[in-house]
């Protein structure tokens, strides 16, 4: 049943449900203003970098770069250093921000492992 056969239906019951036509009018305004709220989707977007797009840095520490600040560790650098074509995925540090500070996260080895 599609989202508009759904309002049919609803609105029908509502009709049918003995209710005064103000009560109606709210509820059908209630349910108005829901439809046409934008609904927050989170960022889906996903950013990928390897060690030479950080310039090959060999010592952990925190890294300004055009995207933001980030945070490399030791473990970070020893994956590279066995994988040097390694993809990490860039993650905020504090994702409900629009900060510019990331970690490395999952990464991808590809066909190098």
């Amino acid at each position: 049943m599609s989202e508009s056969d759904q309002y049919d239906k609803w609105v029908r019951e509502l009709a049918a449900s003995g209710a005064s036509l103000s009560e109606i009018a709210a509820k059908l305004t209630e349910a108005a203003k829901a439809r046409t709220k934008p609904h927050a989707s989170p960022k889906l977007t996903v950013n990928k970098i390897t060690w030479a797009q950080i310039g090959l840095v060999t010592e952990p520490g925190r890294y300004m770069y055009k995207f933001g600040w980030l945070t490399v560790t030791a473990e970070d650098l020893a994956i590279w250093q066995q994988f040097p074509g390694a993809a990490f995925t860039l993650v905020p540090l504090d994702p409900s921000e629009d900060g510019d500070e990331y970690r490395l996260g999952l990464f991808d080895v590809g066909s190098q492992a």
